[in-house]
């Protein structure tokens, strides 16, 4: 008999197709015959999703300590900014625009014009983009499809098989 979980799955494919077609085989060798594979298949499939329960494990820490660095980063991003505003009010309170020293040049520039719309409901329309967005209603596009109407531009796709394991 093979070894690994595919050529075990390939084996018993090949018996289940032999039993179909030989005449020779007892009842008790073919019970024997696929009791041995599927016990030796579902080893290796156990074995097999050890690993993946592991793999997901280990994916799951990681995404762990992704947020946790995340957090980080954005602790040092608002101490940063934090000591910016303040660096900022000491040059503007000592009444200098800009202050030179051996390793930097500080200067308190003038803030960016921004706009801010107060309403956008009454803005002239000559100052206004509108968007159209069209997409298609997969739900619906469905449901006609499987009710026996043909729609043009789509079709209904069988997507690859999953795994489902409880």
């Amino acid at each position: 008999m093979s070894v690994n979980a595919i050529a075990l799955a390939s084996d018993y494919a090949k018996l289940q197709a032999l039993v179909e077609t030989s005449d020779e085989l007892t009842p008790e060798m073919i019970a024997d015959t696929l009791e041995g594979i599927e016990g030796a298949l579902g080893d290796k499939l156990d074995a097999a999703f050890i690993h993946v329960r592991n793999i997901e494990g280990q994916a799951a820490i990681l995404a762990e300590e992704i947020k946790r660095l995340t957090e980080r980063k954005k602790s040092f991003e608002n101490r940063a900014k934090s000591i910016r505003k303040y660096v900022l009010t000491c040059l503007l309170a000592s009444g200098q625009g800009t202050i030179k020293t051996t390793a930097n040049t500080f200067t308190a520039r003038k803030g960016t014009a921004s706009i801010v719309v107060d309403n956008a409901d009454i803005l002239p329309d000559e100052l206004v983009t509108v968007q159209t967005v069209v997409s298609p209603d997969k739900k619906a596009i469905k449901e006609a499809i499987e009710n026996g109407v043909e729609v043009k531009g789509a079709h209904i796709e069988i997507g690859e098989p999953s795994l489902q394991v409880r």
